[in-house]
C-alpha cells in the first residue's frame, strides 16, 4: 500500500519543539528584557523550562513581559536595572542569586543606540552608548562568571550585531560598542573555557523598539537590502539565544552566529 506523503505543514507541525523543554530548571538573566529580542528571549526560555530574571530600565515593559511568562505559568522576576551602573549591576546579580540560588545562563541584550558621525555626536552619547552596549557586558561577566565556576557550568550570550563586521555610514558609536562586543566575547570565551560557554548572535534588521523611529518605507528599504527581502521578528532572533543556551550547542564556544537574513554575506548586483 502507498503511504501517503506528509504535506509540508504537516511535518512542519510533527517537527515542532515546543515539548521539548531545552533549558528545563535553569535559572536565565536577560538584560534588555523589556521589549524586542529581550522579551522574546526571555519568553522562549521560560516556555522552555527556566526561571527566567528580567533587568531593564523599563519597568512598565519589564512587569508586562514577566507576566506574560507568568500567565503561561512560567516563573520570572523582574529586577529594574540601569546595566550601564555597575552598582546596579552587582545588585541585579545578587538578587538573582538570592532568589533562586545559581545562575546558568546569562544573554547580555540591553542596547542604546543614537546614529551619527564621529563628528556628529557628543561626548555623552558616546559614553552612553558604550555604557549600555558593551561596558555593561564586562560589568555582568565580572559579577556572573564568579557564581557559574562555582557551579562549574554556564552559558553566556552577548547580542552584538553585524554591525560588528560592516561599516554603515552615521553609526560611529554604535559599531564601535558592538565591535568591542565581539572581541570582549572571544576573551571571555577563552578566559572561562571549558566550564562556561561565551558566545554571540548578530543580528541584521529586526523590528523591534530600536526600529521604532523609522517610517514605513525607511524599513521597507533596508528590507530590501536583504536576500531574503524582509526584517527578522524578534523571536526569530530568541531562537538562536535558546540554541546556545541549551546543550543543543555544547561544543560551540567563542562563535558569532550572523542571523541577518544574509545581508552580511551577499553583494546585491541589481
Amino acid at each position: 500500500m502507498k503511504t501517503e506523503e506528509p504535506q509540508p505543514e504537516r511535518l512542519g507541525r510533527r517537527c515542532s519543539m515546543n515539548w521539548i523543554r531545552l533549558v528545563e530548571d535553569k535559572v536565565a538573566l536577560v538584560t534588555g528584557g523589556a521589549s524586542g529580542i529581550g522579551r522574546a528571549t526571555a519568553q522562549l526560555l521560560a516556555q522552555h523550562g527556566a526561571c527566567v530574571i528580567v533587568a531593564d530600565l523599563n519597568a512598565e515593559g519589564g512587569y508586562e513581559t514577566v507576566e506574560s511568562i507568568r500567565g503561561r505559568g512560567g516563573e520570572a522576576l523582574f529586577v529594574q536595572t540601569d546595566v550601564g551602573n555597575i552598582d546596579q549591576v552587582s545588585r541585579m546579580v545578587e538578587t538573582c542569586l538570592d532568589r533562586f540560588g545559581r545562575l546558568d545562563i546569562v544573554h547580555s541584550n540591553a542596547a542604546a543606540y543614537k546614529s551619527g558621525s564621529a563628528t556628529d555626536i557628543s561626548e555623552d552619547e558616546w559614553d552612553q552608548t558604550h555604557a549600555v552596549c558593551l561596558k555593561s557586558t564586562w560589568m555582568l561577566a565580572k559579577f556572573a562568571m564568579p557564581a557559574m565556576l562555582r557551579q562549574e557550568s554556564g552559558v553566556f550570550i552577548i547580542t552584538a550585531s553585524v554591525q560588528s563586521i560592516r561599516g554603515y555610514a552615521k553609526h560611529a558609536a554604535y559599531q564601535a560598542a558592538k565591535g568591542g562586543v565581539v572581541s570582549l566575547m572571544r576573551s571571555l570565551a577563552a578566559d572561562y573555557a571549558p566550564r562556561i560557554r561565551v558566545n554571540a548572535i548578530l543580528p541584521g534588521a529586526v523590528l523591534t523598539g530600536l526600529a521604532a523611529g523609522l517610517s514605513a518605507s525607511e524599513l521597507e528599504r533596508v528590507a530590501q537590502m536583504c536576500p531574503l527581502k524582509r526584517n527578522a521578528q524578534p523571536e526569530e532572533i530568541a531562537t538562536v539565544a535558546l540554541f546556545l543556551a541549551s546543550e543543543m550547542s555544547a561544543y560551540v564556544t567563542g562563535a558569532c552566529l550572523i542571523v541577518d537574513g544574509g545581508l552580511s554575506s551577499v553583494m546585491k548586483t541589481d
